[in-house]
């Protein structure tokens, strides 16, 4: 079969050095897909463990995400990868970005929540609460429906238009190349890249004010959050702002490394940082409390010693009172 790759060689003396760096990047790609795999059953089956379907949509993401990097495991080293494989691959690349609004959804719904606890509701307005899934603390307001989030539908549509499209895209084999560290294979093109990149700036370009204002929001309204009783809520409670926060520095610092990989360095060091980021998420959220506990079933939850009340046996008028 014609080689599908047409990418520069990879300038490397020690090809032992670029084996050991794609196994490395294999090894990353494949326990990103379990552990975030992982955790989503667990907060699935679990019936101690409660989350929006929002929050399920953004892991999910990233599990498509990650498992696109693993589609050519066994053909980066060598000879040519099958021409179909390295298809489905460089379209799913390419598409996937476009998945990246599920956070800025989440985000969105973590605001619905807070702002429902610190401004009694008020301030919350019923289409914006039909737009979005609502947490579980909205189960009782007027406002709040449990309709499937219009949100909830946009990014897969737009993703599976992107990939059909990727994909038709792709008339022979020189329209896709293995890249230069022979980690993964991409389109020829530079429109498709362009076009993720601009999604994902876009998306951050969101995200990151709002999630200031959520923060702006919460330490004006401090007292009356630290009062509600809904502040250990796992879809709005401040470890999961503070989760949500961390994750975004952290993948908008892997999106911006990685960028490097697209200048030809040679190395496949920056391309590392495309898988590192769905290891990141899996930990961020996945190591809440209710998943920890879920995590180790077997233990039985500990719980208080009831208090006995010792009465004197010769007293049956004052036992029945206490019961």
């Amino acid at each position: 079969m014609s080689s599908p790759s047409q990418a520069t060689p990879v300038l490397l003396e020690d090809p032992q050095a670029l084996q050991a760096e794609i196994t490395l990047f294999d090894a990353f790609s494949i326990i990103g897909l379990l552990s975030l795999t992982f955790v989503v059953l667990v907060a699935h089956y679990s019936p101690n463990v409660h989350r929006t379907p929002l929050w399920f949509r953004h892991l999910v993401s990233w599990i498509v995400y990650t498992a696109s990097f693993t589609l050519l495991v066994g053909h980066q080293f060598g000879g040519p990868p099958p021409l179909g494989l390295c298809a489905v691959q460089a379209a799913l690349i390419h598409a996937v970005p476009v998945l990246w609004p599920d956070f800025e959804c989440l985000i969105t719904q973590l605001y619905i929540g807070l702002s429902a606890i610190v401004q009694k509701k008020r301030k919350i307005h019923p289409n914006l609460t039909a737009f979005v899934s609502t947490p579980s603390l909205l189960a009782n307001h007027a406002n709040a429906t449990e309709v499937p989030s219009k949100l909830l539908r946009v990014p897969q549509l737009v993703f599976v238009v992107l990939f059909i499209m990727f994909l038709g895209t792709i008339q022979s084999a020189g329209e896709i190349q293995r890249d230069d560290t022979q980690l993964y294979c991409h389109l020829a093109t530079p429109s498709p890249a362009r076009i993720s990149a601009l999604i994902v700036i876009a998306t951050g370009a969101i995200i990151v004010p709002l999630e200031i204002w959520i923060v702006v929001v919460l330490c004006r309204n401090w007292a009356v959050f630290r009062g509600s009783a809904h502040r250990k809520d796992p879809t709005v409670s401040l470890s999961i702002l503070i989760r949500m926060n961390l994750f975004t520095v952290l993948s908008m610092t892997g999106v911006g490394l990685s960028s490097f990989s697209l200048l030809k360095s040679h190395t496949p060091f920056w391309s590392l940082t495309l898988t590192i980021v769905p290891i990141l998420a899996a930990i961020i959220f996945g190591t809440q409390a209710d998943l920890l506990s879920a995590y180790v079933f077997w233990r039985e939850p500990e719980t208080a010693p009831a208090e006995t009340v010792h009465l004197p046996a010769s007293d049956p008028e004052a036992i029945q009172s206490k019961i």
